[in-house]
């Protein structure tokens, strides 16, 4: 199961655990959040046309897009 999945059915079942187990129930969906937040954050990032860079690499750099063509 991905991370957007569990994340999801943790999301509608949340109100339906017992008292004894909202506690735990909040830990995992705070460990899957994270884990969800994680993985989105290793997609692929699109890069310029020209320089090949990410937006935080041209920010870096101190360049735009328009100063490598």
């Amino acid at each position: 199961m991905t991370s957007e999945q569990a994340l999801r059915r943790m999301r509608q079942r949340i109100f339906d655990y017992p008292e004894h187990k909202q506690e735990q129930a909040d830990r995992v969906l705070r460990y899957i959040k994270a884990r969800f937040l994680r993985a989105r954050g290793q997609c692929a990032q699109p890069v310029g046309p020209y320089s090949g860079l990410t937006r935080a690499e041209l920010r870096k750099t101190g360049t735009c897009e328009t100063d490598w063509y």
